[in-house]
């Protein structure tokens, strides 16, 4: 246990007019303009042993291939290993898109961020000095569960008030040892960042962005957003600028009123950072037979997608994807290379007594509070679009109900994760976090 030494900074990471937007498939052309400016902001953390960067940016997920860029920048500049960053993305549906393959719309700019982000966190670490941290939680609700069910049965997209939803604001709060003054204000709540939608072309930090701005105009240091687990919650309500600006206030409001209301302040603290892999299991692979047909069926509907006609009780999105997926095991079927589970990884950045659990991709709320509940540390905080992008993971009723979540759950050679997967991420998850309270050793 050491002394706990903070230091933190800001950097505007706006991409150009004109670059692509992450968020919504039905977007056919780029960002026409900035309602509201993109940033990272880079919390350095040590104890005087171990340390770790936390970055929060106002994006939606991070791109494919984007973490190997980071991780091979900051572990040359910095000497720090993957373990050691803790890369957290607050959704926003109104940012760039941020892929990193060879065709990527905005691989440049890519480029450019990954830059940006490192030189935040070695500024972050020349302003480190002695802190202090404190935690507290508010009641507030920014979102609703989504998971509406119409008369005819079937899930959609919607509105659902009688839904689980998080109500719950949690804050970390450090500041410096001597002074008292805040250095960074994080919170987490949960809920996605789409209160614009498809149409909206202009650029925005959507209502996390507008929170965090809320906190940074009334009170001292960073205020860096962090998305918890929300892959059944949108924001509530929706479809304006104006809304965006009410959810900001009202959490803002709610992190402000937490941060005079916390707990006794930590100066001596031990750090533990790690990662935790393990596999999701997977539904069984569809007979080859059966796999052949739904791609003979598909592909000439996809050819008529490409030419700009309709296909009768065909969406593109859905079409789109169950060819890929078809594709995709019957490959692994001909190769005789069938995987057993699906790839996964949660990350641990344990301070003291509270310890974040990243998640890639779309946890639904309940998992994430299932592990809150089962974690060994004092205050734990699920915290989703961390480090790699991944598809979503829903409870296990979710593959009774079917709907949108259940097409984009999290797949593997073309297949999906089975239903008793949101157990395993929930044991394996408080492996992590029982691992990291073991090292922390106090």
């Amino acid at each position: 246990m050491g002394q706990l030494i903070v230091g933190t900074s800001r950097r505007n990471i706006t991409p150009p007019i004109g670059a692509s937007m992450a968020g919504y498939a039905g977007r056919d052309h780029g960002a026409e303009g900035v309602r509201d400016e993109l940033f990272v902001r880079a919390i350095f953390i040590c104890d005087g042993e171990s340390c770790a960067v936390l970055l929060s940016r106002d994006l939606c997920m991070a791109g494919e291939g984007e973490l190997d860029l980071l991780a091979e920048m900051f572990d040359k500049r910095m000497g720090l290993s993957r373990d050691q960053l803790f890369i957290a993305n607050t959704h926003t549906h109104s940012g760039p898109s941020t892929g990193y393959d060879e065709n990527a719309d905005n691989r440049d700019y890519v480029e450019n961020l990954a830059a940006v982000c490192v030189g935040a966190a070695e500024q972050a670490r020349r302003a480190a000095r002695p802190a202090v941290m404190t935690r507290a939680q508010r009641p507030v609700q920014c979102g609703v569960n989504r998971r509406e069910r119409r008369p005819d049965g079937t899930y959609v997209l919607g509105v659902n008030p009688e839904g689980p939803v998080d109500r719950v604001v949690d804050v970390l709060l450090f500041a410096d040892a001597e002074t008292e003054a805040p250095l960074a204000t994080v919170f987490r709540h949960g809920f996605h960042g789409v209160v614009m939608g498809p149409d909206n072309y202009l650029l925005s930090g959507d209502a996390p962005g507008a929170a965090e701005r809320f906190v940074e105009a009334n009170m001292p240091g960073l205020a860096p957003f962090l998305a918890g687990a929300s892959g059944n919650i949108n924001a509530h309500p929706r479809g304006t600028f104006e809304a965006v600006d009410l959810l900001g206030r009202r959490l803002g409001a709610a992190v402000i009123q937490a941060a005079t209301e916390t707990s006794e302040p930590r100066s001596e603290v031990t750090i533990a950072a790690l990662t935790h892999s393990f596999e999701l299991p997977l539904e069984d692979p569809m007979p080859e037979d059966e796999l052949r047909a739904v791609i003979e069926e598909l592909e000439p509907a996809m050819k008529r997608f490409e030419a700009g006609d309709d296909v009768e009780g065909l969406s593109r999105w859905s079409a789109q994807r169950r060819l890929r997926h078809a594709k995709a095991q019957l490959e692994a079927l001909e190769a005789g290379e069938v995987a057993a589970g699906a790839p996964y990884v949660v990350q641990v950045l344990a301070i003291g007594d509270v310890a974040l659990i990243g998640f890639p991709g779309e946890v639904f709320y309940e998992i994430g509070r299932e592990v809150r509940e089962r974690s060994p540390f004092a205050l734990t905080l699920d915290v989703t679009h961390v480090n790699t992008r991944s598809g979503y993971v829903p409870t296990a009723r979710v593959h009774d109900e079917g709907g949108y979540e259940m097409q984009a759950r999290v797949h593997h050679q073309g297949r999906g994760i089975a239903r008793n997967a949101d157990e395993v991420l929930i044991v394996e998850s408080t492996r992590a976090l029982t691992d990291a309270r073991q090292t922390l050793g106090d």
